[in-house]
């Protein structure tokens, strides 16, 4: 299993849940980018981790990796949904599967570049399209669902995304790209690379402690 499996205690429907109401709203869309190199990890296996972030991902990739994705999703199972980038690069759109389109939205083409994310905090309010990258995604997502109930707390794991993205080497990544597809022991990783691991330890702790609405 590439990530920690989360427990599901037996309890009635939302009493997980914070019975105050949420002091911040999020209208943002959360995308993923998923690139055409992810296919070398295996489609089955891209799928899974995808549905570990939600059951119905919004997904920014290629035609092929489109293709290859709906291929592989009924073993996730997910249902899919694509963005669709204007040729301005500033809007998208979504593309569901019965082939309707939603509407037009400001996009932020952010994934990969970490130092991006800065302002992060201040699009979550705004109906807008955010891309995240594979490699963090599942910090950023658990991010946007602290920030409705506590933005300092939300600003500050923000904080501490950054600090230990600009921190990773490029042997870094590929440790962690190998941690996420059950190549490599996330139990040694500490060993092998202290600023991994601290990149490791924060997805870790975020996943785990701030479930999506899919759990």
């Amino acid at each position: 299993m590439p990530m920690p499996e989360r427990y599901h205690p037996e309890c009635p429907p939302d009493a997980h849940k914070v019975i105050r109401p949420p002091e911040n709203k999020v209208d943002a869309l959360l995308c993923v980018l998923v690139p055409d190199s992810e296919i070398t990890n295996g489609m089955d296996n891209v799928t899974d981790i995808l549905s570990m972030m939600n059951k119905k991902p919004m997904l920014l990739c290629s035609e092929k990796m489109r293709q290859e994705i709906l291929k592989s999703a009924p073993q996730a199972p997910i249902e899919p949904v694509f963005v669709r980038v204007h040729e301005d690069k500033n809007k998208a759109s979504l593309s569901y599967s019965d082939g309707a389109i939603g509407q037009t939205l400001d996009f932020y083409d952010y994934a990969g570049s970490f130092e991006k994310y800065e302002n992060f905090l201040e699009l979550l309010p705004k109906k807008c399209l955010i891309s995240l990258d594979l490699p963090s995604m599942f910090i950023l997502r658990s991010i946007s669902t602290v920030y409705p109930w506590d933005k300092l707390l939300a600003k500050q794991f923000l904080g501490q995304y950054l600090e230990a993205s600009k921190n990773l080497t490029q042997k870094d990544k590929e440790l962690l790209v190998d941690v996420r597809y059950g190549r490599f022991d996330s139990l040694k990783v500490e060993e092998q690379s202290k600023t991994a691991y601290k990149f490791l330890k924060l997805e870790r702790k975020l996943f785990l402690q701030y479930p999506t609405e899919d759990d």
